[in-house]
């Protein structure tokens, strides 16, 4: 109960959701926990967590929902990959010199992704995808640990691997978006 109440606290806080559209946003967190491997107990201890920085990037509550399932798919835990996405979320949108000229090597442009996409979270996250998806396995994971760090990088993978796979949990949650 605690867990559901700070959950609820936190979504509207956060994403600045009304009473009244509260009830549909639980609607569609417990279509998600329904259908894909992400359980309802999962989102509500990521939500506190990871809720104001998707948020602060522009994202909503079924970014944040669709985020969680594809590392939720790849096993990562949804207390890991909140404070994953909390660190990951700031590498990505302001890259250390040094991650920016090893991502240049590999062809990608990481300002040029934010730039294009700004005010535009999703978008950022599949360019970025994509541009993932072009590389090979030890130079994909060398770019992941360039910009994540060591310690996240296997965890943000998880998430870049599984957000627009043919398949994914993932794509089910934006399907779900769009019913």
């Amino acid at each position: 109960y605690q867990q559901a109440l700070d959950s609820t606290i936190a979504m509207q806080s956060a994403f600045g959701i009304s009473a009244q559209d509260l009830g549909q946003k639980i609607n569609f967190l417990n279509a998600v926990e329904n259908q894909t491997v992400t359980s309802m107990e999962d989102l509500s201890e990521a939500i506190p967590r990871v809720a104001p920085v998707i948020k602060g990037l522009g994202g909503t509550v079924e970014d944040m929902a669709v985020l969680l399932t594809a590392m939720r798919e790849g096993g990562v835990s949804a207390a890991e990959g909140a404070n994953a996405l909390k660190s990951g979320l700031a590498s990505l949108i302001n890259p250390s010199k040094s991650a920016r000229e090893n991502l240049a090597k590999f062809g990608i442009d990481l300002g040029a992704i934010v730039d294009q996409n700004s005010g535009n979270f999703m978008g950022i996250i599949n360019d970025f995808a994509d541009a993932l998806n072009k590389l090979d396995g030890t130079a994909k994971q060398q770019v992941l640990s360039d910009l994540f760090g060591k310690y996240q990088f296997a965890r943000l993978g998880a998430l870049f691997n599984n957000i627009n796979r043919d398949g994914s949990q993932a794509l089910r949650v934006l399907d779900l978006m769009n019913e």
